[in-house]
């Protein structure tokens, strides 16, 4: 395969001795350095602005030549779908992506494409492969519940690299720009996908169609009177009068009035209707309950305020700048430090926190069919999830490969996902540790492959400490940045169990004995359902085969030691807090219901694993709740649900800096002289929620066709069962630009530690089938006080920017 043939007159020297600078010019009051740097990213910026021929793969004998480029001023990255260069395509035949939703750029073979290519390389003289690693690049854009890659090739490594570090400088860039400014570009991404004819024009009755697939209703007069201010232009005396893309903005921002932050604006505003930097020190203090000096109160008034008033002898705020203050992540529903940092008591024994945990991380489909990826572990680390589960099974040549067995599920090699996935992603959003929980089904032989990878490429970051004596588990502070290792250990020594009573006993009748020199662990004795050639399942139902521990690997094993679980008395007598079992849910939930108490106070001592059920074929979710209020820490979920059970899960972890530990309340950790299943002695709290307003809802999945939105809020509580509480607003008929409420709830919560607070916006329809339009949920202790703005998210977790929801909060003994 040629991977070239073309020699660009742009590319000629184009990389040879690149941004070589005369450091002559440079001032003495500039760093040369960081001057050096500046200019070489900017001379980056300019070669991808221009573009170039790069090759897009789909497999190793699937390539396309397509001119890349990224668009600047529209923060977009993209190319022709014809391969010709821009001067030679028509704009229709562009892909686009916005800088936003690019989640990551990698360099090399990092992605499952071209993780593939790696395969049909593998043995092949150096000589006859026609791709060199370091000319390979992957963009990764998120959108829905999994992601999609752009794995492309470039002529030369140093291209290559010029293509990586620009994008990821531009993304950042992108990224850290102003609440007004996202906004802005939110609107004029509106205002292209409208402008169906490329002409960068749209008509009043262009503008009006497009107003009413962003959810926004006018009479028709008054959006004339408005469209005609903000129309500086006229194209030519013989068409119609059009907005460009900058005049549809200030079009758009006419509409905009907020009358309930106009009226709170004027109670704190002078004469002249501006806000001094006294006067909002007035608003912090007697609204949020917070003093803010004068010189904050300026600073703020400097980085919110848009016009000339900031820059006035004594800066003053405008309804614009309050409004983009209240917008900003300080006036966020979740408190923002709970959101920026890890705030929380991280020296307490594992078993003392809830664990972000994954279920079957390989899977982005059902558990059938569906494909096996290294992406589903990189995406679920990047959320910040701390135990990740491979099913570990034979593979070719010796090499153990990670896929749901008995099923149609695709496979992937146990290496790629170490090397592409936990060593580059285990620590990137948290120091703290990540445990990867091992279902081995390997013969020995290649579970000492296992345990020669895990060492040779993980290396320093195993845990690989002895337990000897240990008392109590080490603390999240102390294994930072390691890797733990779960799964069997090999025995010195054979015990017989105890034998326990038929109450005790939650295994459904299965054999207690041990089988082999090794504990089994629970997710092994659940019973696999094969799959039929037809894509059913089985009535046949197989056991698992109990497989001996080779011994490699167990030495790799320590604080995690997968055990069966013999009962709870058993567990109280004999078990060491390094002992750890795994129950399907419908076997916690017996636990629960026989015994709360006495499975809280296992869950003190060592950690639980709950897992998704083996009928949940669709990959669907229990909900967590229940087995958190049980103290169990690690509730393994599907990461690629949509549904409550993954938003709840996500909302939780998302605080204490999203490092994936939460602390549990003292109760979950310390003995209790009183059952969970009974209100406690203590009063409760009190949460009075004054839902305000709406902004920017959209319609059902974010879609553009359809009717005008009649938006409704539905607010629940969840959490113990006797703080759950369920909600509900009046609809708003035909507005989803800025509907108002203004209606009040107020509850008692007495287990806050435990509650969370969820909001779903949803469309009254005619059809009776009221769908979602976007919802957010936060933890009850993550509640920020006072006046704020509630970001809406999809289904998939996602931002549905511009869309929030505005409230105010209180909370009360």
């Amino acid at each position: 395969m040629i991977l070239f043939d073309y020699e660009p007159e742009e590319m000629t020297n184009l990389y040879k001795n690149r941004f070589l600078l005369n450091l002559e010019h440079l001032t003495e009051t500039r760093n040369p350095i960081l001057l050096r740097d500046e200019l070489e990213i900017e001379a980056i910026t300019k070669i991808i602005e221009r573009g170039a021929y790069l090759w897009k793969v789909r497999s190793y004998t699937r390539w396309f030549q397509r001119w890349f480029f990224v668009d600047v001023n529209g923060h977009q990255f993209g190319y022709h779908r014809s391969g010709l260069r821009r001067a030679m395509c028509v704009v229709k035949s562009r892909v686009l992506v916005d800088f936003s939703d690019i989640v990551d750029v990698r360099k090399g073979w990092r992605s499952d494409v071209f993780n593939q290519i790696a395969k049909e390389v593998e043995g092949k003289p150096r000589s006859s492969v026609d791709v060199d690693e370091n000319t390979c690049f992957t963009v990764v854009v998120g959108g829905s519940n999994r992601n999609r890659t752009f794995d492309l090739v470039a002529k030369t490594p140093e291209e290559c690299d010029t293509w990586v570090r620009g994008l990821k400088h531009l993304i950042h860039m992108s990224k850290t720009q102003e609440k007004s400014e996202q906004f802005d570009r939110w609107l004029m991404k509106m205002f292209r996908s409208a402008d169906d004819n490329k002409d960068g024009g749209l008509s009043f009755d262009e503008c009006l169609s497009l107003l009413k697939q962003m959810n926004v209703k006018l009479r028709k007069s008054y959006a004339r009177k408005l469209f005609n201010q903000a129309n500086s232009l006229t194209r030519s005396s013989d068409r119609e009068q059009v907005l460009d893309e900058n005049e549809f903005v200030a079009f758009y921002h006419l509409l905009m009035s907020r009358p309930e932050i106009n009226t709170l604006f004027s109670r704190y505003a002078d004469e002249d209707d501006e806000l001094s930097s006294e006067g909002l020190s007035q608003f912090f203090y007697r609204e949020l309950r917070c003093t803010k000096h004068a010189d904050d109160c300026l600073e703020l008034i400097r980085e919110y305020e848009p016009s000339d008033l900031k820059h006035k002898d004594e800066p003053k705020m405008s309804v614009i700048g309050f409004t983009n203050l209240l917008l900003s992540e300080e006036f966020q529903l979740c408190e923002s430090k709970h959101l920026a940092e890890v705030y929380q008591d991280m020296t307490q024994p594992l078993s003392h926190y809830f664990i972000a945990s994954s279920h079957n991380t390989y899977l982005t489909g059902n558990q059938l069919s569906g494909e096996s990826t290294v992406e589903g572990y990189i995406n679920a680390l990047t959320k910040g999830c701390r135990c990740v589960e491979l099913d570990c099974w034979d593979g070719p040549k010796g090499e153990p490969m990670v896929y749901h067995g008995f099923t149609l599920t695709t496979k992937i090699m146990f290496h790629d996902i170490l090397t592409d996935a936990i060593l580059p992603y285990a620590f990137k959003v948290s120091d703290y540790p990540v445990i990867l929980s091992l279902e081995v089904h390997c013969s020995a032989e290649q579970q000492a492959r296992m345990a020669h990878h895990l060492t040779t490429i993980l290396g320093e970051l195993l845990y690989l400490q002895p337990v000897d004596d240990l008392t109590q588990l080490p603390s999240p502070e102390q294994l930072k940045r390691k890797i733990i290792i779960k799964a069997k250990k090999l025995k010195t020594q054979l015990c017989k169990p105890m034998r326990m009573s038929k109450a005790e006993d939650i295994n459904d009748g299965q054999d207690d004995e041990e089988s082999s020199q090794s504990e089994p662990d629970s997710d092994n004795e659940a019973d696999e359902e094969p799959v039929q050639a037809d894509g059913t399942i089985s009535s046949t139902v197989v056991k698992k085969q109990q497989v001996p521990v080779e011994c490699h690997l167990s030495d790799l094993v320590n604080i995690c030691q997968a055990v069966h679980f013999h009962g709870l008395h058993y567990s109280k007598m004999h078990g060491k807090c390094f002992h750890m079992s795994s129950f399907a849910e419908n076997k916690a939930k017996k636990l629960i219901s026989n015994d709360l108490d006495g499975f809280i106070d296992y869950n003190r001592r060592q950690l639980s694993r709950i897992y998704p059920g083996g009928k949940r074929a669709d990959s669907s979710n229990f909900n967590p709740i229940q087995f958190w209020n049980a103290g169990c820490q690690i509730v393994a979920l599907n990461y690629q649900g949509k549904e409550s059970p993954c938003f709840y899960n996500e909302a939780k972890f998302k605080t204490n800096g999203n490092c994936g530990y939460i602390l549990k309340p003292s109760y979950l950790r310390d003995q209790t002289s009183y059952s969970l299943n009974d209100r406690p002695a203590w009063s409760p709290k009190v949460l009075r929620l004054q839902l305000i307003s709406g902004q920017h809802i959209p319609k059902p999945d974010n879609s553009t066709d359809g009717e005008i939105v009649d938006p409704y809020i539905k607010v629940k509580v969840i959490g113990m069962e006797c703080d759950q509480r369920e909600f509900k607003t009046n609809d708003i008929h035909d507005n989803g630009l800025n509907p108002v409420w203004n209606e009040t709830f107020e509850f008692p919560v007495f287990y806050p530690d435990l509650a969370m607070l969820n909001l779903a916006v949803k469309d009254n329809s005619n059809t009776g089938v009221n769908e979602l339009l976007g919802a957010y949920a936060v933890p009850f202790t993550s509640l920020r006080e006072g006046y704020c703005h509630c970001p809406l998210l999809n289904e998939q977790r996602q931002p549905l920017s511009p869309a929030t929801l505005f409230m105010h909060v209180s909370i009360t003994e």
